[in-house]
């Protein structure tokens, strides 16, 4: 079931059609293939990880990213270990809704934080959230600014 608007945009933002797209049809929902989880956190899986670092200068140069040096090194580091608990678990689909425990963020957060890098606690729960790992009453339970 996918995440209301509301769960994740301002509820008074103006309509836009890519992103209602996204909520509806994308947000929230479990999925079996590796590369769409990954997407949910970046890009694909392979492709990723096989940059190296004359890539990592490339996409400094582009304007249309985040171009700092640290979180593109981390999304390439972060697809190779994403394909080795693929190659640990069967998938990493697998890993992420078999092999973790628990349905409660905090004790899944601090796996993903220990796991990945660049995941501090707000893109771990929107990560768990968006690949409907926890639900969006959980989630919320812990966004920023909130009395835990």
């Amino acid at each position: 079931m996918p995440m209301p608007h509301e769960s994740i945009h301002d509820p008074d933002a103006p309509p836009d059609p890519l992103r209602d797209w996204y909520v509806n049809e994308i947000w929230g929902r479990r999925t079996t293939d590796d590369d769409a989880l990954f997407e949910v956190m970046s890009l694909q899986i392979d492709a990723v990880a096989a940059l190296g670092p004359d890539d990592v200068e490339r996409l400094r140069q582009d304007g249309g990213i985040v171009r700092n040096r640290l979180k593109i090194e981390a999304v390439i580091e972060n697809a190779r270990r994403a394909q080795a608990l693929g190659d640990q678990h069967g998938g990493f689909c697998r890993w992420l809704y078999e092999t973790l425990e628990g349905h409660e963020y905090p004790p899944l957060a601090r796996e993903l934080r220990r796991t990945f890098k660049f995941m501090g606690p707000e893109i771990a729960r929107m990560w768990l959230m968006a690949s409907g790992r926890i639900t969006r009453e959980e989630g919320d339970k812990y966004r920023p600014g909130r009395a835990n």
